[in-house]
């Protein structure tokens, strides 16, 4: 979300930002609070055993997404420098929706509009900040990977998930949330649900044509790809490398927080196997050194991924699924093998995979004989390349830019006081209100006095007609 921020510093706006991605030259008008001392990003910190642990089932990865981030959230708002920028004047707080909603009470204390970004596809309790529908019967929940046309006990599944992990979230989030705010700012607070009520707008990094077509409400403004910018240059050997592939390249990563290079070696091997047979050339994140890397494979810790992805010669994109690469080998058109961890990675790939614009394996249960297949489809089938070509002219085809759409709408907010005329009336109706439960209650016993009365009146109307002498037998 980064290209929002610096869009608003470019047409005059004062922003202090609260985050450990500090720009690297000050800016005017741009002011770093720089938190990547005391909280360090993940980058390349999760090892494959790491979310074995952590993330071993739906179960625990529900849990997990939320107690890591509401840590996180309380180690920000309880921290001074945080604490001081209350009393200051601001026009508009922007945080972001994820595990938990701690820091939305700055933008209670503040007084001001918040607007919430989402840098994932909705999340199963982001509901509670704008009611959007989230129907399980045909729109599958953040942490499953089904498409649209689901199957009876898929929808069964859904639907206990997307509960479950509601529930969860009322207790291990917002509970603890309000407590953690009541201790910071020593008083009384509202209920976490009351302060996510008010929120103004949402930015979620979703666009309809990857994501699954949902119905949302004006507040709810889809910017997926916002992170995406014009290509640059590459490095020089990065190049050369690519310019001199003439049967084609693949890139190979896993993202910003999987070590690639943490995997067993078996799985590593397997991968290089099918690799050094294959005419193309392949570029890959490896964050240590492979003393065994075939001749057509370059390897580094870093690579400017999105760069890469738009030269021309990259023909497919071995992925984990994380919601960034994902958006990224669909708007440069490049067909995924797509290998996900944990969280949404399976979602994303899976709505993907629904497009036929990728091939879906396991990690824990794939050979090497699956591998060299589903590389060979994707580079090969003719299928799946004008699939995902369909998919990335959809995914681009719009009236705005998503930044200029995320610009619009935060502007708007400003322009109208918190803009509460785009949040849906059903915010703030209870839950009774909202099933129409009182309604069903009024007309069954409508309905049931109706019939009871023409029961009633056929009966007498049967007694009346029968003669008096069988009336008293």
């Amino acid at each position: 979300m980064e290209p929002l921020l610096l869009e608003l510093q470019q047409r005059g706006h004062h922003l202090t930002v609260v985050s450990s991605f500090p720009q690297k030259t000050p800016l005017e008008n741009y002011t770093d609070i720089d938190f990547s001392s005391q909280l360090p990003p993940p980058t390349s910190t999760f090892t494959l055993e790491t979310i074995r642990n952590k993330m071993p089932n739906y179960l625990k990865t529900v849990i997990f997404f939320i107690e890591y981030h509401i840590g996180l959230s309380e180690e920000v708002l309880k921290s001074q420098r945080v604490l001081d920028l209350v009393g200051e004047k601001f026009d508009l707080v922007i945080g972001e929706i994820f595990g938990d909603d701690t820091l939305t009470y700055i933008s209670h204390k503040m007084k001001v509009p918040y607007i919430g970004w989402v840098t994932s596809t909705p999340l199963p309790w982001i509901v509670f900040h704008s009611d959007i529908p989230d129907n399980p019967a045909y729109i599958p929940n953040f942490f499953v990977s089904l498409c649209s046309d689901m199957t009876l006990f898929q929808r069964i599944y859904n639907a206990v998930s997307l509960y479950y992990a509601k529930v969860m979230y009322h207790i291990l989030s917002e509970i603890p949330s309000q407590k953690i705010a009541e201790k910071v700012f020593k008083e009384k607070l509202p209920s976490m649900r009351d302060i996510n009520r008010k929120t103004s707008l949402i930015l979620v990094n979703s666009h309809f044509s990857l994501s699954k077509s949902r119905p949302f409400p004006p507040n709810y403004v889809e910017v997926g790809g916002i992170h995406i910018k014009k290509p640059k240059s590459l490095p020089k050997d990065i190049q050369e490398f690519l310019d001199d592939a003439n049967n084609g390249a693949v890139l190979f990563s896993f993202g910003s927080i999987v070590r690639l290079s943490s995997l067993p070696p078996p799985t590593i091997q397997k991968f290089l196997n099918v690799i050094s047979n294959m005419p193309q050339r392949f570029i890959m994140k490896y964050e240590e050194e492979l003393p065994d890397a075939p001749t057509n494979v370059m390897y580094m810790k870093w690579l400017p991924q999105s760069d890469i992805l738009a030269h021309p010669n990259v023909r497919a994109f071995v992925s984990h699924g994380g919601q960034a690469s994902t958006m990224e080998a669909v708007y440069f058109a490049k067909p995924l093998v797509a290998v996900p961890f944990f969280g949404d990675q399976y979602h994303n790939a899976n709505n993907v995979v629904c497009r036929g614009a990728a091939i879906l394996l396991d990690i824990d249960n794939f050979s090497q004989a699956d591998f060299l297949r589903a590389l060979s489809t994707v580079l090969n089938d003719s299928w799946y390349i004008e699939n995902m070509r369909r998919l990335s002219h959809q995914f681009r085809d719009r009236p705005m830019t998503p930044l200029q759409t995320a610009v619009y709408w935060t502007e708007y907010v400003i322009r109208h006081q918190g803009a509460p005329h785009l949040r849906p009336a059903s915010v703030n109706v209870p839950l009774y209100q909202y099933l129409l439960l009182d309604v069903i209650a009024v007309l069954a016993v409508w309905l049931a006095s109706v019939f009871l009365v023409l029961y009633w009146l056929i009966r007498f109307t049967f007694y009346m007609r029968t003669p008096i002498t069988d009336r008293s037998s």
